[in-house]
């Protein structure tokens, strides 16, 4: 009775398998077994406990219903995790692709990037299609598997990853949904968060998919080796612009300048001439203020503008030298004088074989001969004779 109604079946924060008579029923059911340690995080081993539901039934036969139960589960909640299994048996292969899922399937969807990296410079457009296929990401830091930040995942796979590495149940997660959350903790386990899809930068634990956003943001709006914080990568994040600058401090940027920080010397610089100006006659203090209170009058009202944010340099790296080399454009080629002075000759050849322009037709004149004889002068001087 108790093993054939396996939609009645779930899994507690403690690792327990509980078991519910009554299907819609929202109270949790009464434990019948426990999940411990086995040969891989996604692989745990179910132990039947002993009570009075367990004792009536075959405990092999249950433990074998619940085993079918406990892998379906898994399948269901961590369905692209689970597909890069390599079933039973079957050798291995040895392609890019396939070392790459079997990272990210070790890592319980997640792996630094950097463990990758040789693996990822084999890839050719074709084997990254086929990367894609299997849900996995390359992202500028972390290779992770996006579908798996739902709520029901995360919780999953911070049980696998306690139990695997013997921590206390229940373990700590943050709030379903949450993008970011500060983690007050003095030492925080960088590897659990970031098992679980929450890496930890800043002392924050932010959800992969919105820390992958502000990464990509970074390094798609450097130039120079130098980016501008955003606003929206601090509404990404859901953290104040002060977390923000950790994030990205913790990231390996340094910050070389933020106006906010020059505002402030500005304004302590300008202490002493305020107090100057407190001692003035009283009767100037009050023109002042009549003259500040007409100007604020007469002033349209302006809309809200936000500040401007810390500017940072950018972390030398793989991602910093490809930008910086596209940023610098292709050489200029070499001069090459010889090849002028052919281009010269073969210009002027050029201009040799051609048709001479057709410019109309040609208009000569000739100027006509002089005689002496003929001019009236002359005529006149014969008639005197």
């Amino acid at each position: 009775m108790l093993e054939s109604k396996t939609n009645q079946f779930s899994l507690s924060p403690e690792g327990e398998i509980l078991w519910q008579e009554k299907v819609n029923n929202p109270v949790p059911g009464k434990p019948v077994a426990k999940l411990e340690k086995g040969e891989h995080a996604l692989k745990p081993v179910i132990r039947i406990l002993e009570n009075d539901l367990t004792s009536s039934v075959d405990h092999t036969q249950l433990k074998n219903h619940l085993s079918i139960w406990l892998k379906t589960h898994l399948s269901e909640v961590l369905e692209p995790l689970m597909l890069l299994e390599v079933p039973g048996g079957v050798a291995p292969k040895e392609d890019a692709v396939s070392k790459i899922a079997s990272h990210v399937y070790d890592g319980l969807g997640i792996v630094p990037r950097e463990e990758l990296e040789d693996l990822i410079a084999e890839l050719t457009p074709e084997t990254r299609t086929d990367l894609r296929a299997k849900k996995i990401r390359l992202g500028p830091i972390l290779a992770f598997i996006p579908a798996l930040n739902k709520p029901a995942a995360v919780k999953l796979r911070a049980l696998l990853w306690s139990l695997y590495n013997d921590q206390s149940l229940p373990a700590k997660i943050p709030a379903d949904g949450i993008v970011s959350v500060r983690i007050e903790d003095e030492s925080p386990n960088a590897q659990y968060y970031r098992s679980i899809g929450y890496p930890l930068y800043g002392g924050r634990a932010v959800r992969i998919d919105m820390l992958d956003r502000v990464i990509s943001c970074v390094y798609d709006h450097a130039e120079g080796g130098k980016f501008q914080a955003r606003h929206e990568m601090a509404e990404w994040l859901g953290c104040p612009i002060e977390d923000l600058y950790r994030v990205l401090s913790d990231m390996g940027h340094t910050k070389i300048y933020d106006p906010a920080e020059n505002q402030d010397e500005q304004k302590d610089a300008a202490a002493p001439e305020a107090q100057d100006a407190a001692q003035a006659p009283a009767e100037e203090a009050k023109a002042e203020v009549v003259d500040a209170d007409s100007a604020k009058t007469e002033e349209a009202p302006k809309a809200d503008v936000k500040p401007e944010l810390a500017t940072f340099r950018l972390k030398k790296g793989k991602a910093f030298e490809k930008k910086k080399s596209s940023a610098g454009g292709a050489k200029a080629k070499p001069f090459n004088k010889d090849k002028k002075k052919f281009d010269n000759k073969k210009n002027k050849g050029k201009q040799g074989n051609k048709k001479p322009k057709d410019k109309g037709p040609r208009v000569i004149s000739l100027e006509a001969k002089k005689n002496e004889e003929d001019s009236p002068f002359a005529i006149l001087q014969q008639l005197k004779k």
